[in-house]
């Protein structure tokens, strides 16, 4: 146990956390987006699946920036499908999300066997491209910390990095500009929308392509870096774990950042226990971060309900 407790203190299990939220941070920021939009995009586990595996093929062929735009386009596709049938269609936005998600789980198994020359599980026949690391110059050199500052910043994916700036940018777009406050007032009453001369349509499409190439982005960090290759369902779940990190960051992007990085710690803590724990089943452990999303949903929800019975009472 005390082992246990100095691997998740050191700058190496920190790293791996970092690691592991960065996919969970892009997909939360465009499932937050989607969401206060309206339109709750349920599919950021199929458009993250599609992009992981566009990216991998892409960067085949490709220099790794290249493939990062390709996984980021096919997840804005599939957003403006989603917002086509759901808009233009009439669909129930969860049912075409959860068809999105039906198709990529088969339609990617289908593309990796004609890519791969028969292969249905891995990419392991095709040579793709990782994306870089992205060091700070100097900071090995800072006296006493340098080395762990070093170990803690120095090896981040240059997505890494991007998916902070992701945080801030949806912060700034949301609250600094009038966009955010047209997309805000869609989601919460889009009759006033409307009548102030607000295209609710043109809103909810554009917030559902953004959120699909953010959850993109997050596809080609799991494919190009979290792992250098293409799995079958290698997603498992995140895109769902980022609908709760947006409901458990009260729908906020700092709060929603902050979830996603709670969500990375266990995915991380997963991934180390087998080593501490050889006994405990592997399904088990594997199990560890969807089940800590769903008691944190639950807390979340209780929390809510019993702020808006005590709302009520009040103005009674």
């Amino acid at each position: 146990m005390l082992d246990l407790v100095a691997t998740i203190f050191s700058a190496t299990f920190l790293v791996m956390v970092i690691r592991t939220a960065t996919p969970l941070l892009f997909a939360t920021m465009g499932g937050l987006i989607a969401d206060l939009s309206g339109a709750l995009n349920v599919a950021l586990e199929g458009m993250m699946l599609i992009a992981a595996l566009t990216a991998v093929v892409t960067s085949v062929y490709a220099p790794w920036y290249v493939a990062v735009i390709a996984a980021m386009a096919a997840g804005g596709l599939f957003g403006a499908v989603m917002g086509y049938f759901h808009l233009n269609r009439k669909a129930d936005v969860v049912l075409v999300g959860f068809a999105i998600n039906i198709f990529a789980t088969g339609g990617t198994v289908f593309a990796l066997s004609l890519a791969t020359g028969g292969d249905k599980g891995t990419s392991i026949n095709l040579i793709s491209k990782a994306v870089p690391e992205l060091p700070i110059p100097g900071l090995a050199a800072v006296p006493v910390v340098g080395p762990t500052l070093d170990a803690l910043f120095g090896h981040n994916s240059v997505l890494s990095w991007l998916a902070l700036l992701s945080v801030i940018g949806v912060w700034y777009v949301l609250y600094r500009t009038p966009y955010g406050l047209w997309l805000r007032g869609v989601g919460e009453y889009p009759a006033a929308a409307e009548a102030a001369g607000i295209s609710v349509m043109a809103v909810k499409f554009w917030a559902l392509v953004a959120s699909g190439a953010l959850a993109g982005i997050g596809g080609a960090q799991l494919a190009m870096f979290n792992y250098v290759g293409f799995t079958r369902d290698m997603t498992a779940g995140r895109g769902f774990i980022a609908l709760g990190a947006v409901l458990l960051g009260a729908r906020h992007p700092v709060g929603a950042a902050l979830a996603a990085l709670f969500f990375g710690f266990f995915e991380a803590l997963s991934i180390v226990m087998p080593n501490f724990f050889a006994w405990i089943p592997a399904e088990i452990i594997q199990a560890i971060p969807f089940a800590v999303t769903i008691i944190a949903l639950v807390l979340f929800s209780y929390r809510a309900s019993r702020g808006r019975r005590m709302k009520t009472l009040a103005e009674a």
